[in-house]
């Protein structure tokens, strides 16, 4: 069937149906719907936990699942930690207690800065009880006012008390300009590396998690410390999140308090502010089932609390869903009391009565004092200058110190020694790709309906152009719109067919198009899924010209483990089949040339030629460079584990 005679077939639906939404929610209406199926799968999973074996498997599952999305992770070698200096802060008898400034290096010459607050000798004798404290989404990071003071707390109340700086903040930016200042801090920073470490199977957590590991590791080493017992961790935003994955990660984790974060992946966060920055979103987590619930799941029944605010932008009513939904699985061990929850009246914030109430936590249940402690309004804090590490206050000036970038080149260059090793055939290569970027087998992706709008004036514009007609592929399966114009030439007659692919949308550049008429070749013009008339546009932590400005709908659909790249493999193969190929495809911009790309390299029946106005870089270029724009609905959760862009060029090899 040739393509005239296709769209001969086109079913004139507008007469009926209302216009199409071709904007940019489509992809976050799609991925909603998505969403929802998810959770009545956890829903179902969660209600089927009745008994104790139950629910160790349910954790069990959880924890396997956790550790292998978070990705390789390093060997444990030497902590080399050095206390650079100590300062005792308040009046001895009173509020006194000592601080020890901390340095370790958690991967060899990756440094990590930190702040040790111990108790007034005089009034607590060691070893102490223990606690990690990790930081939020600011510049200061451990030297952070309402952070220090929780600290600050528990040091004049008995606990000791490690704060660590995490990547790109306090004094660890993991890149510096010229003049030794940040680049980037926080979270656009977590985003960048988040990008590259996806590639390799990490993911920007992965730091933060390893960071923790040996913070612990450390702490296990001090004599000063009651290791035995185990150790608290509390934190509040992406401290919160950091507690969160440690405490269900690490059995030394005795006591938790996680705040301002856990609330719910499948509550009104994603439906309003949409997914947050790189390390808070974990691969997969929803199509698996891992709410934010399940990391207090995960430990249960350890000594687990949340605190919340009223006006925080994770949702209030949802941190008391997720406190219920673990109570319940708490109150099956028959130790209810061990899950609790803190909630202060305000926006987004460490407040006071929420530092008592954390500091009142971590006290009785690691050091078994259930005291109502308050803290002093005059309670003595630290100045920022006070609590710096290092002579120049970033740890990448030391003397060959290595970056979070650095660390992912290495696992880079480990794993293109890898892959040269294998001897795949072209099938066992497709099939790998396949369940990778995750695009069915050819007669299982559902069709497409073709349906016309209108003619376009768009070909008064093309001196090679015939007519020009717009239409709109849908999905049969899902509320997917593919918005598409088909150029038919000047030259009678059959012709050849090309499916024209631009990043930009498909009449960007006219110019190629009347190329392509020129050639004698009817021309489909098509925007892929969330590209053209569809293209998403969200948050600008997302950095828009680093990363495009999807970047929401993308984390979106990477909590739901899917990939960009092949949800458009499979709308790009389904408009092939729909147009009877073999056809021809061009693709111009680097977006759509990895989908040409790969829907050529695992269909070649379907496309009788490739042309890319440039090339594609390697995936393994992009780790490289760490920082450099790229499109991030091109990334792809762990493919350089098993393949790279010169494996899908030698299966398009003609």
């Amino acid at each position: 069937m040739t393509a005239t005679r296709c769209f001969l077939q086109l079913v004139v639906m507008l007469l009926v149906s209302p216009l199409f939404a071709q904007d940019g929610t489509m992809m976050r209406t799609y991925l909603l719907n998505e969403l929802e199926v998810a959770q009545k799968a956890w829903q179902q999973r969660y209600d089927w936990l009745k008994t104790a074996a139950d629910i160790e498997r349910y954790q069990q599952e959880r924890k396997e699942f956790f550790q292998r999305q978070l990705g390789k992770m390093w060997d444990k070698t030497p902590l080399n930690p050095q206390i650079v200096k100590t300062f005792e802060k308040g009046t001895p008898g009173k509020d006194a207690y000592r601080v020890e400034l901390i340095l370790f290096e958690s991967v060899p010459k990756f440094y990590v800065s930190g702040a040790m607050f111990l108790p007034d000798p005089t009034k607590f004798k060691p070893p102490y009880p223990t606690v990690l404290s990790v930081c939020g989404h600011n510049r200061e990071a451990k030297a952070a006012t309402r952070l220090q003071a929780g600290a600050a707390l528990a040091a004049t109340n008995g606990l000791a008390v490690l704060v660590i700086d995490p990547i790109d903040q306090g004094e660890r930016s993991q890149r510096l300009k010229t003049d030794g200042k940040p680049v980037l801090q926080g979270v656009p920073a977590h985003n960048v590396i988040g990008a590259s470490s996806i590639l390799l199977g990490r993911n920007a957590a992965t730091f933060e998690v390893w960071d923790m590991i040996r913070a612990l590791d450390y702490l296990e080493s001090r004599s000063d410390v009651d290791a035995p017992k185990g150790f608290g961790v509390f934190g509040l935003s992406g401290g919160g999140t950091q507690t969160a994955y440690i405490m269900a990660l690490d059995d030394r984790v005795a006591v938790a308090s996680s705040g301002c974060y856990l609330c719910g992946l499948y509550g009104s966060m994603m439906t309003t502010i949409g997914p947050q920055d790189a390390e808070q979103n974990i691969f997969g987590q929803l199509a698996f089932g891992m709410d934010h619930a399940d990391y207090c799941i995960m430990r249960a029944p350890k000594p687990t609390q949340i605190t919340t605010t009223t006006l925080d932008f994770f949702p209030v009513k949802d941190a008391w869903a997720t406190y219920r939904n673990a109570k319940r699985i708490f109150d099956r061990f028959g130790l209810g009391e061990k899950m609790s929850i803190a909630e202060a009246d305000g926006p987004h914030g460490f407040y006071k009565n929420l530092r008592e109430a954390t500091i009142r936590w971590m006290l009785r249940w690691l050091a078994g004092r259930d005291e109502m402690i308050f803290e002093a309004d005059d309670q003595p804090g630290c100045t920022e200058e006070e609590l710096r590490c290092t002579p120049r206050g970033e740890v990448m000036l030391l003397d060959s110190a290595r970056s979070a970038f650095d660390l992912n080149r290495d696992y880079n260059d480990e794993l293109l020694a890898s892959r040269t090793k294998k001897n795949r055939s072209d099938d066992e290569l497709r099939t790998t790709i396949r369940n990778i970027i995750g695009v069915r087998k050819l007669e299982d992706i559902p069709g497409l309906t073709a349906v016309r709008n209108e003619v376009s004036d768009v070909a008064e514009k093309l001196d090679g152009a015939a007519s020009a007609e717009q239409f709109v592929f849908l999905a049969k399966d899902e509320k997917i719109q593919l918005p598409a114009v088909r150029f038919v030439p000047k030259k009678a007659g059959p012709t050849k067919t090309v499916v024209y692919l631009n990043g930009a949308g498909k009449t960007a550049d006219l110019n190629r198009i009347n190329e392509l008429l020129k050639e004698d070749k009817t021309v489909f013009a098509v925007d892929l899924r969330g590209l053209g008339q569809t293209q998403g546009v969200g948050a600008k932590y997302y950095d828009h010209a680093l990363f495009g400005t999807d970047g929401v709908d993308y984390y979106f659909a990477y909590l739901l483990g899917k990939s960009y790249v092949g949800m458009r493999t499979e709308d790009l193969l389904a408009v092939a089949r729909e147009l009877s190929g073999p056809v021809e495809l061009a693709a111009s911009g680097e977006t759509v040339g990895l989908v040409a790309l790969h829907a050529a390299a695992l269909e070649p029946v379907l496309f009788s030629g490739i042309t890319l106005d440039k090339p594609v870089r390697n995936w393994s270029d992009v780790v490289k460079e760490g920082d450099s724009p790229y499109p991030i609905t091109n990334i792809v959760h762990g493919a350089l584990l098993e393949y790279d862009v010169p494996d899908l060029l030698r299966l398009t090899a003609r």
